[in-house]
């Protein structure tokens, strides 16, 4: 299996609940790593990390063109990994 990443910091934009935030700090504490989101109208949002990251309410808008993790169709690189050697060939 092949694994996509992100960088997840200041700067790096998510669709949440609806509205496009964007990270604007993020702080280790006690209770774990927890972010601060700036959605459009200024308002501020803390929250956990991991809430961001695996929560359904969140998703990480891409900086580029690329794969994307809600594509309808998986990567060539997955697809022929699955193949077997003669199928290969």
């Amino acid at each position: 299996m092949t694994r996509a990443g992100a960088r997840v910091g200041v700067g790096t934009h998510f669709r949440y609940d609806g509205e496009t935030v964007e990270v604007v700090e993020m702080a280790a504490t006690t209770a774990g790593n927890e972010v601060v989101l700036k959605d459009r109208h200024g308002r501020l949002l803390r929250l956990s990390l991991r809430e961001l990251l695996f929560s359904d309410r969140a998703t990480l808008i891409p900086e580029g063109p690329g794969p994307s993790s809600d594509d309808a169709e998986e990567i060539a690189s997955v697809v022929l990994g699955q193949l077997d050697e003669k199928d290969r060939q």
